[in-house]
């Protein structure tokens, strides 16, 4: 069963080198997702689907609204065991990734 680990990167060249770096030692193209920081414009319907992803973000309201105010990029990795995990760990965190 797989597990998907998410990192944020305060600078979008740093994901991308990340990215590149997790492609290269083995990773799947369609395993590795990188999203950039953007405000969305609000609106009813960005604030409905906001606010009901929030309470699932690991740290609730409070750490996904900080999240959203970093520039950068955030890389999700779908990983199926524990040294897939310490393996994607190691190299976005030679990039400088956080915990998201």
């Amino acid at each position: 069963m797989s597990r998907t680990i998410h990192r944020n990167f305060e600078q979008l060249t740093d994901a991308e080198s990340a990215r590149s770096a997790l492609l290269s030692s083995g990773f799947p193209q369609s395993s590795v997702k990188l999203t950039k920081h953007t405000t969305l414009p609000p609106s009813v319907a960005t604030s409905t689907v906001g606010n009901l992803l929030d309470s699932l973000t690991p740290g609730g309201p409070a750490a996904a609204a900080a999240a959203r105010q970093r520039s950068g990029a955030m890389l999700t990795v779908d990983i199926y065991d524990e040294d897939e995990r310490d393996k994607a760990d190691s190299i976005m965190g030679g990039y400088g990734a956080r915990d998201a």
